[in-house]
Order: structure tokens, then sequence, then C-alpha cells
């Protein structure tokens, strides 16, 4: 019975190599854009210091928005990384970025956090005048974008994950769709979107519309459609929760894939994604994530209730947030204890 056991787990061992290494070698299929311009990966010695990040690792704290305040990596143990989700309506093609959320990995907690950044905050575009906040990757790509939440909210972001709607479409299908609760008013909006997306998308099977609210599996084009609308509900406020939802949800779906599918999801879901997290990060956050004791995934949103004020500027119906309060808030949902332990730390070895 021992001989079994040894040669089974031994069989076992060999497998899990096997796919890791196939994994890595399928990640060259990702879409890379290095953000050349900077490459010092001094904060972020949690990641492997394999040669293939040299290049896709930014450096220049200035270039990127990084001040000398803001919390680090290498002291606090979190990682945030920045997603961003293109409304194209063509595949492939650059658009503002219609959703904007911070993956916050928390590595001494456990745990993974969501923050939503509402597209039309009112803010600072370095370089350029105030704009709505989704109009910087589109002056700039994802180097401006990360260098406009860094400057507006003190971060120490250097990672980002690009998709559009196509690529996410996909990406559901290919775990087995994702489950909502749809309710009743929503379904004509869900539907018109649905349409829309049939009609960009000819040369596919088109999906079907949605007849009945309740809890249901919805395909990636349904799943699109849902995370799209903001005629019903609480406006562009209520469609952040719904993206968030999906994301939450396609989250869960792939913890739960058998591992022995997981090759064939990574093959799939890779040529629809852009990155400057090199493979070995990618492997070791994925690692990490999966082995976190808390599954749940913690949700936020900015600007804070209370902390904003609608204006009509330039003809443009604008969130104008108090970028203050919601550095402080958006800092203590990341952070919470991390910065205080960073701040004992520092204050015990001067002493």
């Amino acid at each position: 019975m021992k001989k079994f056991l040894i040669t089974a787990l031994s069989i076992l061992l060999v497998f899990l190599i096997a796919s890791a290494t196939y994994i890595y070698v399928l990640l060259d299929q990702l879409e890379n854009n290095s953000l050349a311009d900077y490459a010092d990966s001094s904060d972020l010695s949690d990641f492997s210091d394999s040669s293939d990040s040299q290049e896709e690792v930014p450096s220049n704290d200035k270039d990127l928005g990084i001040s000398e305040t803001a919390p680090k990596t290498s002291k606090t143990g979190v990682i945030n990384i920045l997603l961003f989700g293109l409304d194209s309506r063509v595949e492939n093609s650059i658009s503002r970025s219609d959703t904007i959320m911070i993956a916050t990995i928390d590595k001494k907690n456990q745990v993974i956090k969501l923050t939503s950044l509402m597209r039309d905050m009112y803010v600072p575009i370095p370089g350029r005048d105030k704009n709505r906040i989704n109009t910087a990757y589109i002056f700039g790509g994802p180097s401006l974008a990360i260098k406009t939440v860094n400057t507006n909210f003190d971060l120490d972001i250097r990672h980002y994950v690009t998709v559009d709607f196509f690529g996410l479409e996909k990406i559901i299908d290919q775990v087995g769709g994702v489950t909502i609760d749809v309710k009743k008013q929503e379904i004509p909006y869900i539907n018109s979107c649905i349409q829309e997306l049939n009609s960009l998308n000819k040369n596919t099977k088109p999906a079907p519309l949605l007849k009945n609210p309740g809890p249901q599996t919805l395909n990636g084009r349904q799943a699109v459609a849902y995370a799209r609308v903001r005629k019903v509900g609480n406006g562009d406020f209520e469609r952040t929760e719904r993206q968030r939802r999906v994301l939450v949800e396609l989250f869960k779906k792939i913890k739960t894939i058998n591992p022995l599918k997981l090759p064939g999801l990574v093959s799939t879901m890779l040529p629809y994604v852009e990155t400057n997290l090199s493979k070995t990060e990618i492997l070791s956050l994925g690692i990490s994530v999966l082995g976190f004791k808390n599954k749940d995934i913690i949700q936020y949103r900015l600007p804070v209730d209370g902390t904003y004020e609608s204006k009509r500027i330039d003809g443009m119906a604008v969130l104008v947030p108090d970028l203050e309060k919601n550095k402080v808030l958006l800092h203590d949902f990341i952070y919470g204890d991390s910065v205080n332990d960073e701040v004992a730390d520092a204050n015990s070895s001067g002493a």
C-alpha cells in the first residue's frame, strides 16, 4: 500500500510539473505590452526574479506617477493591478476604458479586493487638462491610465491587464458561463445589448435573448450585455456593481475547474488578454490566489457616496470627486492594517 501511494504521488507530482511547464509555454501567446520605458522590479520582490521579468516590470516611478509616499508592495505585501475593459465596437480596436478596476491581492491576509473606478470621474490627466478618467487610456494607453490612477490616489501600481468585450465573451464561454441573478426590470435592456452584440458579431451564432428573471447561467455574450447595462437602476453606479459581479462569478467558476482542464482554458483565454505581467509573475500570483483561505472577493467603489458632486462641464455629465477624501478611504480599504504595520515597523527600526 505504501509503495502504491508513493507511486501515485510521484505520478501526480510529474503531472503537476508538466502542467505548470505547459502553461508557462502557453503564456507565450499572451499579448504583452512591456511598458519598456519603465524597468525596475525593486518593489516586486514577492514575484520571481526570473530573467523574463526584466523588461516587463515598470521602473521609473516618476513616469508612472508613483510618489515617495505611496505604500510600496515590498513593505505592505499588497499587490495592486489595474484591470481595463475596453468598450470596443470593432475587435482589437483602441477605445476608452469603459471598465476600470483595481484588483488587490493581499498576500498577508490572503484576500482579494476589487475596486471599481467610475469612468465619469473628472480628474487631472497627467500632461493634459482635467477629463473623465476613462479618457486616459485612449490618450496614452495603459501607461497614461496607470499614471493617472497613481497620481490621483497616491498608489504604487505598475501592472495592468486589458481585455475588450469580445475577449471577455470568449473567456466566459470557455468556463461554461456565469451564474447571475437577473432582475425583471433589467431584461429589456440586457436584450437590447444582446441584439447589438449579435449585430456586431455577424459571423458567430447569435446569443438568445433572456426570457425570465432570477438566477440563471448566462453565456459570454449575455454576461457582457448584462455588464454593459446602465439605463436601469442607479445608472453607472449600478453598472459597476454588475461588472464586479460578473468578474466575481467568473473567478468562482475558474476556481472550480478540474485542474486537468486548466491548460486548455489558459490556451483559449490568453489570445484575448493584454498585460505587462511576466509569465513567471502570472504563475506566481495564480498559485498564491488559488491557495488563499478567504474565498470571497471584497468589493468597493470610487467615488464613495457623499464624496463627489455631479456636474456638467464642457457639455459632459461628470462626477467631480473630493480626491483627498477618496484617496484616504481607498487606502483604508486596500491596505487596512498593512500601512499601519509598515509605519510601526519604521518607527521601531528608527527608535
